[in-house]
């Protein structure tokens, strides 16, 4: 009898440490663009936890820096564009796309008086313009393809000038030291707001459905813990559906993680749609985009970027959301989204 005890004792206690285990943790860099407002939904609405991984975010100012904190070993998780990603796996990092957070949301702004001047759906009316851009960010290099699609030879064309930050950019073309600028979100809203510049072209309206943040992680950690990021993702998957379908708590829960005026948060996200805060890879978007800033001489070797994709943890995540709820419209096109861009 007293073995028999013991024995479920033990069982118990057992029970218990397992029930009380941490959950594998992940440290989650992203830049404070609305469109990154997949990470504050599943936060604070509990879904990494329901998935089984803890998450901590942390906020960083440019690409750059979050990039260095990734390869310095102080994150296991960036969404810091498709641009430095790239440049760090083409020097030698190693890197793997696991997932996406943003698809678009670059837009061209100028001064209220040349808006006419830059209107209409032609890429032409920026030949011969002089525009400022932060090298290297999205908008540079996608501009940059949509020229190229568009039969204009940029490098001849077009005169860019380059700046080291997107609010020198804002200024240049408030003070008309350049035709427009190229920034990305919320800049253009608050260009808008505080400085009364319009907004001339969304990127979108020329290539659509482009890259922007991408989620990278270190690829030993991917290949060493596949089932905490297939988790991750999955929580970014509930996050999406939350997102669709929920507008208002959204706004809500994006302006109180990014404290950026409630009316721009909404003005983005939902009436003018400027980006979609999307969790899928995107092989192919990146792929292009990889094309696209060789074309523009910023890498000059080739090199194998597919080998740093992974879908298959994104593919997997999703699958097993569908199995959950197969007749959820939002997973459905999630899934047809995944097959036509992967």
């Amino acid at each position: 009898m007293k073995r028999i005890f013991a024995l479920v004792v033990m069982i118990a206690l057992l029970a218990g440490s397992a029930y009380g285990a941490p959950l594998p943790k992940l440290r989650v860099g992203y830049v404070p663009e609305p469109a990154h407002g997949l990470y504050f939904v599943a936060k604070e609405k509990g879904f990494f936890k329901d998935e089984g991984v803890d998450v901590d975010l942390y906020q960083f100012g440019s690409a750059a820096e979050g990039m260095a904190a990734l390869k310095a070993d102080k994150l296991d998780v960036g969404t810091f564009g498709t641009t430095a990603p790239l440049v760090f796996i083409s020097k030698g990092s190693e890197f793997t796309f696991i997932g996406g957070m943003m698809i678009g949301g670059q837009a061209i702004i100028t001064r209220p008086e040349r808006l006419a001047e830059l209107s209409g759906k032609d890429l032409k009316v920026y030949k011969g313009k002089k525009i400022g851009l932060v090298k290297l960010s999205t908008g540079d290099v996608i501009f940059k393809g949509a020229l190229k699609r568009a039969g204009i030879d940029y490098k001849k064309d077009v005169n860019f000038v380059e700046f080291g930050s997107v609010a020198a950019v804002v200024e240049a073309v408030k003070k008309g030291a350049v035709d427009a600028g190229l920034v990305f979100p919320p800049h253009f809203s608050l260009a808008e707001k505080n400085h009364g510049l319009k907004v001339a072209h969304y990127i979108e309206e020329f290539y659509p459905d482009y890259t922007c943040c991408r989620i990278v992680a270190p690829t030993a950690q991917v290949k060493a813990n596949p089932d905490t990021y297939r988790r991750f993702l999955a929580a970014l998957i509930r996050a999406y559906r939350f997102y669709k379908t929920n507008p208002d708590e959204t706004v809500k829960i994006y302006t109180r993680a990014l404290k950026i005026d409630e009316d721009i948060i909404r003005n983005e996200t939902y009436v003018k749609r400027v980006a979609e805060s999307n969790p899928d890879p995107l092989r192919k978007g990146i792929l292009d985009f990889w094309q696209h800033i060789r074309d523009a001489g910023y890498i000059t070797q080739d090199y194998p970027i597919d080998q740093h994709i992974n879908t298959a943890l994104y593919k997997q995540a999703l699958d097993s959301i569908v199995k959950r709820e197969p007749k959820d419209k939002v997973y459905q096109q999630m899934l047809a989204f995944y097959k036509k861009n992967n």
